[in-house]
């Protein structure tokens, strides 16, 4: 009788143990998902918080265009333009298939504004960090600019001159 109450008394307290374990390392864990969070959010307010929003540009009965628009906050001085990516989808297409019109253009308040239209259409979010990067390139470096078209009419008509890639 006694071996099995030994057994049991051992089971218990490795039982124990690891409970009191798994809460260390769930607290470790959780310790460093904090600690991440507050340096993304200390080095992201050092840079600026870069607002996104979507822009219905064109929609037909089996195409939709928009552009997913990007602006640095608090305004800077030197960057009077907001920053868009344009797509263009199919009717009928996988989520994941989409036409890149324009990976990174300068735009002005009043071309965007220009651009928009007062439509409803079904459109994606796309994996962003490619522009993020270079709109950051844009902000950080004077000499990246000259590779950015600039367009301060409208969005769709800027397109149409751009040379072809």
């Amino acid at each position: 009788m006694t071996l099995p109450a030994a057994v049991i008394e051992c089971t218990m307290k490795r039982a124990a143990q690891v409970e009191i374990d798994g809460r260390r390392r769930t607290m470790v864990k959780y310790s460093r998902l904090i600690t991440f969070l507050v340096v993304f959010f200390l080095c992201g307010s050092a840079f600026g918080q870069v607002q996104q929003e979507n822009v219905i540009l064109s929609v037909t009965s089996n195409t939709v265009q928009w552009a997913a628009v990007y602006k640095v906050h608090p305004d800077r001085s030197d960057d009077p333009y907001v920053h868009v990516r344009v797509f263009e989808r199919q009717k009928g297409w996988e989520p994941w298939r989409f036409k890149e019109l324009v990976f990174h253009m300068a735009v002005t308040p009043k071309a965007l504004e220009t651009s928009r239209i007062d439509r409803k259409a079904k459109i994606y979010a796309y994996k962003d960090v490619e522009i993020r990067s270079a709109y950051r390139r844009w902000l950080e470096d004077p000499a990246a600019r000259g590779d950015v078209p600039i367009c301060d009419t409208n969005i769709l008509d800027c397109i149409k001159y751009l040379p072809v890639q």
